[in-house]
């Protein structure tokens, strides 16, 4: 749809708006008791007085049909226009029929719903208009006015008749054969539950807001009535599969659409899981998966009822609880095939956009999530499966990502309640090779590590297993930070070594500053982490040389590779040859000077203000361990002159009353690390000090493209 077309779309919904305002359905409902009174009086001789239809009867069923395309997106089938003309006559007189059941006053239209007297149609008339007041006025309303909202006590009267509506319904539907959902008055009858349970759940939610008490006890009676007719509405064969429950909904037809498309449902039913059963869970993530994937990609003319997430921490909550609900039917499913399997494109959009949503909750440590141990279970376990399978890569840098927020304890709490969860979790690590077992968390993150290792040991890897390696060098480090104890270490030796051995045979490709970075954190994060660990064992990994020269190989200064370099200088304390540690001086002196003049733009610009102290303290450790004639060749460079000038403007930039905030922000983060190796650049050999203060470490997710 072209933007003009959305727009005219958007004006027609809010025009359509003005009329389900209750000043002017209570105006309808006058107009029609005048011209029934005035038609009473014009039969006052006949002796059998026929139904009474007047144009405002005329006017409600046909509203009714409006309110039931505009619920489902213009979606409804049996409003088909090809239809054959007797059967459309037949229908419209139907509908005005159930119009002219209704009550003469607008505010007893719910008791049609109870009524032993009303026809169905009656009933499904009172329905939409209902729905049309409470749920799509105030919600294609761009403008609400204040003497239009729902009132709190005309929400609460509903519920008494919604309820007892409900019960009767479920009672017809389970006399109902199991294919009568797939006929065309099963259809109807989807549309009609659907409609009942969105305005029900939105009575619900207001009444739970406020705090009012009802006589109608919601569970556990009504709860088992909710979930008969959700899985009547979601699910016409009435089953679900271990596949299906993560896969959204291929067929989204209109009663689908009124529960996913309006905002309040589907995050009311993630109230529900805590009491649900099996199947009824399974029924919700369904539910959700569907939602998920459909309304973000919702026609431009409904846009405007998309999702707009509530507030408050409560909701914040349920939603964390079903989204980690899905994730571990995600799981039951990666685990139950015999091969890994990739997900399909639905698939992989719903498990993205959830994993989004993580990152979200864990950059802004929305509710505390960054302590849950389930969330960091859940993601543990979720990046081990996603490692086996050619489409998990975008996933998996989310999952990283949040992880990397995480606090320690509740990654190191997180990864053993993930081998808690499957005791042989570490029983086949040192199983290595191309053929997957049983699809189970024993031995796929091994395997899976295996896999890549050999890969890189390839004379041309390509670039998928490249970036696979990469995130497995990110999680190991997140894990080795937080000082989790990895059993088998030679696993993640060997890992290491192949990567040294691919980063000095293709130092030459251009994604290796990316990787380098990763291998160096996760080399620094291992060694300090691990007690006990013996990298004796792997030769390659005790070559200071190499290690170095992997990080000062790239001719563009990376950020991310200068830091991760800087944090090996200095918590490794192992240095190479005196010629190196003078290049080493001079590349981390080329990034701080290029930090100090402003040289990273972009996206890089916060990133320099975060890594400069490491820089400057990676620095002021090779000036402290160097041997004499070293410093003096560091210290001689009239490059270092320059630095010392540019690193004492920033100190003294106080004096200058118009600083930029870039300028501002680099003085506060730099102070007193500059200080420190500025003192320590004027000190003579003679008088160097050897004591070492060891920097406080933070993991900063960095997604840098490709």
């Amino acid at each position: 749809m072209s933007p003009t077309s959305a727009h005219d779309a958007r004006g027609m919904m809010e025009c359509f708006a003005h009329l389900l305002r209750p000043s002017f359905l209570n105006l309808l409902f006058q107009y029609r008791r005048l011209f029934h009174a005035l038609a009473v009086q014009e039969l006052k001789k006949v002796t059998v007085i026929p139904i009474i239809i007047s144009w405002v009867d005329a006017v409600l069923a046909r509203l009714g049909d409006v309110v039931s395309c505009v619920a489902s997106a213009r979606h409804d089938r049996y409003l088909d226009d090809e239809l054959p003309e007797a059967l459309r006559k037949r229908r419209e007189e139907d509908n005005l029929r159930a119009a002219a059941q209704l009550p003469d006053r607008w505010d007893c239209i719910p008791s049609i719903l109870t009524s032993e007297k009303a026809s169905p149609a009656a009933k499904r008339l009172a329905l939409r208009l209902l729905v049309s007041r409470y749920i799509l006025q105030p919600q294609l309303a761009l403008h609400p006015r204040v003497v239009d909202a729902p009132l709190d006590d005309s929400m609460v009267s509903l519920l008494p008749y919604l309820t007892d509506f409900m019960q009767h319904t479920v009672v017809q539907l389970s006399e109902c054969s199991p294919l009568h959902a797939q006929h065309q008055s099963g259809f109807q009858e989807r549309m009609n539950c659907a409609m009942l349970l969105s305005l029900f759940a939105l009575v619900d939610l207001t009444t739970s807001a406020t705090g009012t008490e009802t006589d109608v006890p919601f569970r556990p009676y009504t709860l088992a009535t909710v979930m008969k007719m959700l899985r009547f509405v979601m699910l016409v064969d009435n089953t679900l599969s271990v596949q299906t429950i993560v896969s959204p909904c291929p067929d989204l037809d209109a009663p689908r659409v009124v529960l996913v498309l309006w905002r309040h449902f589907v995050p009311w039913t993630w109230r529900l899981l805590a009491e649900c059963n099996g199947s009824d869970s399974e029924t919700v993530i369904f539910l959700t998966t569907t939602w998920l994937h459909y309304i973000f990609d919702s026609d431009p003319q409904t846009i405007i009822s998309t999702l707009a997430t509530f507030t408050g921490d409560e909701h914040g909550k349920y939603m964390i609880r079903a989204y980690l609900a899905y994730f571990s039917r995600l799981l039951v499913y990666l685990s139950s095939a015999p091969r890994p399997q990739n997900l399909t494109t639905a698939q992989t959009d719903v498990l993205l956009k959830t994993c989004r949503y993580f990152v979200h909750w864990s950059d802004s440590d929305l509710l505390g999530i960054r302590k849950s141990s389930d969330c960091c279970r859940y993601l543990t376990l979720l990046f081990v499966y996603l490692s086996c399978i050619e489409n998990g890569h975008d996933a998996s840098d989310y999952v990283a990502h949040a992880m990397a927020r995480m606090q320690p304890r509740s990654l190191r709490d997180g990864w053993k309640q993930a081998i808690q969860e499957s005791p042989t979790f570490y029983d086949e690590l040192e199983k290595s090779g191309y053929i997957f077992f049983k699809m189970s968390n024993n031995n796929i993150f091994a395997t899976g590590m295996s896999n890549t290792r050999m890969q890189l040991l390839e004379e041309r890897p390509d670039k998928n297993h490249i970036r696979r390696a990469k995130q497995f060098l990110d999680f190991l480090t997140i894990e080795c930070f937080s000082n989790v104890q990895i059993s088998n270490q030679k696993l993640i030796i060997e890992f290491l070594e192949a990567t040294m051995e691919y980063l000095r045979r293709e130092s030459a490709e251009k994604q290796l500053p990316n990787l380098s970075a990763s291998f160096l954190s996760c080399l620094t994060a291992f060694q300090r982490g691990q007690p006990g660990i013996r990298v004796c064992d792997a030769p390659l990994l005790l070559d200071a040389e190499s290690i170095w020269q992997i990080a000062m190989d790239n001719t563009t200064p990376e950020l991310a590779l200068a830091s991760a370099f800087a944090l090996h200088i200095i918590l490794s304390r192992r240095l190479p040859e005196s010629l190196t540690q003078v290049e080493a001086w001079d590349y981390l002196r080329n990034v701080l000077l290029m930090i100090g003049s402003q040289d990273y733009l972009g996206d890089e610009s916060p990133l320099a203000l975060v890594v400069n102290p490491t820089i400057c303290d990676a620095l002021s450790q090779l000036l402290r361990h160097a041997d004499e004639h070293t410093v003096v060749v560091m210290q001689s460079s009239p490059w270092t002159s320059h630095l010392q000038s540019v690193l004492q403007r920033i100190r003294s930039s106080d004096d200058c009353p118009d600083l930029d905030d870039y300028t501002s922000w680099l003085k506060k983060r730099i102070s007193k690390p500059a200080t420190d190796l500025m003192n320590q650049i004027a000190h003579t050999p003679d008088a160097k000090e050897l004591r070492q203060t060891t920097p406080a470490i933070d993991i900063i997710p960095c997604r840098i493209n490709e």
